[in-house]
């Protein structure tokens, strides 16, 4: 998938297909899919949904919603081969990427998302997260307060390619994905799709009108792996993690007064919040000098 860059040229009649990749969503699943079914637009929406071997109600829920889906086998699962059979199956000149946790802020985040694809020189629209007042639990605070990313892996890569991209609430042309694709890639495909729209001199929009409700809390095991698998994933995509890195973020001294205000305030209270600062950048580089594979339970 090679070539010119597509004039794509969103028009506000195109049709457009919401792209779920799901397993195991539990009840949030619903409030996605009634949100997207609220939204008020004058083009055709469909909801396809790939779905990775779920086995509570998601299938159900998907069904009571018209929502076309397509299977692969759990053991076959690979973020960015999974995500581009998604845009495989899709035959809508515009595909949205939306996580089967992220709730669409309200009735035009459709059509905010989609307005910047207008312009051909926009390879893809990407819009923020806000958190969601109505999930039982609480905001992990090192994503509340902007420091989730803090390590000089992601620093580099932002240096390279610009602010990230994110597959959780983002809209792109079919005609970009033709002329790109997207490879296998266990994780990080947004990152990886990213480089691929920089290389193709394309720009990312990101409309602050077009918001989802997507936050997260993280147990410990969980937050190590995804930390670790993380630092594999940029190792892949040309921005490893040295010794020397590991060695300058631990020592690095505004994550630490971050912690004390975190702290003060009383917003550290489960163990991953207390020792983040120290866990993500060990994390990482384990993940970037010595996995060969991620790992995700």
């Amino acid at each position: 998938m090679s070539g010119a860059n597509p004039i794509h040229g969103i028009r506000r009649d195109d049709a457009v297909t919401v792209a779920i990749l799901t397993r195991d969503a539990g009840p949030l699943l619903a409030r996605v899919l009634e949100a997207v079914s609220a939204q008020e637009t004058p083009r055709r929406v469909d909801v396809l949904a790939v779905d990775s071997g779920s086995t509570d109600d998601t299938l159900d829920t998907l069904r009571k919603h018209d929502a076309r889906v397509v299977n692969v086998p759990p053991g076959e699962f690979d973020w960015g081969r999974t995500r581009d059979l998604a845009y495989r199956e899709a035959q809508t000149p515009v595909i949205v990427n939306l996580s089967q946790d992220a709730v669409p802020a309200h009735n035009q985040w459709l059509e905010n998302l989609i307005a910047p694809l207008a312009d051909p020189a926009a390879g893809a629209s990407c819009g923020p997260s806000r958190p969601d007042p109505e999930r039982g639990f609480r905001q992990f605070p090192w994503e509340r307060n902007g420091y989730f990313y803090f390590t000089r892996e992601i620093r580099r890569f932002v240096a390279r390619h610009g602010r990230g991209l994110s597959f959780a609430n983002s809209a792109v042309p079919r005609a970009v994905w033709e002329q790109l694709g997207l490879d296998p890639q266990p994780i990080g495909e947004d990152f990886q799709f990213q480089i691929k729209l920089r290389a193709a001199g394309l720009n990312i929009a990101f409309p602050e009108d077009a918001p989802v409700l997507h936050h997260h809390n993280y147990p410990l095991g969980r937050l190590y792996l995804r930390c670790r698998n993380e630092g594999l994933a940029l190792r892949h995509l040309g921005c490893p993690y040295s010794e020397w890195d590991l060695a300058r973020d631990l020592a690095s001294l505004p994550k630490y007064v971050q912690w004390l205000r975190e702290l003060c305030r009383g917003d550290l209270r489960a163990p991953a919040d207390f020792v983040y600062p120290a866990l993500r950048p060990l994390a990482v580089y384990v993940g970037s000098r010595f996995a060969r594979r991620h790992v995700w339970r």
